[in-house]
């Protein structure tokens, strides 16, 4: 493997609001790009994540060799992950295997039952899905 594959993407933070959590996002992103900075490399997209409560959505844009989140919306997003904070946040620390919740676990099957029953909503690419899972993955 080349060193350029395995160079972590350049990561920023980008606008943020009052009422937005992307600092936090920001934080667990940083941590799964230093870890899985290949995962990270090879996305591509635009991920929103949008929040039932009052919270402003976050936004993230993928472009290999850059990440860039921040609070807000995209017109267009390739993949939109949708729920309660608390869910969305479960969601995103659950043991995974092959990108998806760990039904093994009981954290996983939680996440299953949510996603089964809509409580969280991932709509659009799915393979930009797993890799963000991957990355946000404890």
């Amino acid at each position: 493997m080349s060193a350029a594959s395995t160079r972590a993407p350049a990561l920023r933070l980008g606008d943020t609001t009052d009422d937005g959590i992307a600092p936090t996002l920001f934080a667990l992103l940083e941590r799964g790009i230093r870890r899985r900075p290949e995962v990270a490399r090879a996305m591509l997209g635009l991920v929103e994540l949008r929040f039932t409560e009052d919270i402003d959505s976050v936004r993230i844009s993928f472009e290999g060799d850059a990440v860039v989140v921040e609070d807000g919306s995209w017109e267009d997003a390739d993949l939109i992950v949708c729920g309660r904070l608390p869910h969305v946040v479960h969601l995103t620390t659950t043991p995974m295997v092959a990108g998806i919740p760990n039904p093994a676990t009981r954290h996983g099957r939680t996440t299953l039952g949510r996603l089964r029953r809509r409580h969280v909503t991932v709509e659009g690419d799915r393979d930009l899905g797993r890799s963000l899972m991957r990355l946000l993955e404890l």
